[in-house]
């Protein structure tokens, strides 16, 4: 590996890069309980994924409205058969 790199042969981008802010990751904290976590980390060993991934998979699938709560589901089911 070279000590030093000459880059002044470098051209420079022209126009602003664009970002599609929609496929970004953004690092954000959050605080979780220790058995939450705990929980995401066994289940991510067990299907073979990052924790963090499994995390975001089940956000993801929240938001758009593919995960719902049972006890919800439940009482929905119950209050259209009555």
């Amino acid at each position: 590996m070279k000590k030093e790199y000459d880059l002044k042969k470098l051209r420079k981008r022209t126009g602003a890069v664009k970002v599609d802010s929609a496929a970004a990751k953004f690092a954000i904290s959050i605080r979780l309980d220790g058995s939450v976590v705990a929980a995401f980390k066994n289940e991510a060993v067990r299907v073979g994924i990052p924790y963090q991934t499994l995390i975001g998979s089940v956000l993801h699938r929240y938001v758009n409205g593919e995960l719902m709560d049972r006890k919800v589901v439940a009482a929905a089911r119950a209050f259209k058969s009555a």
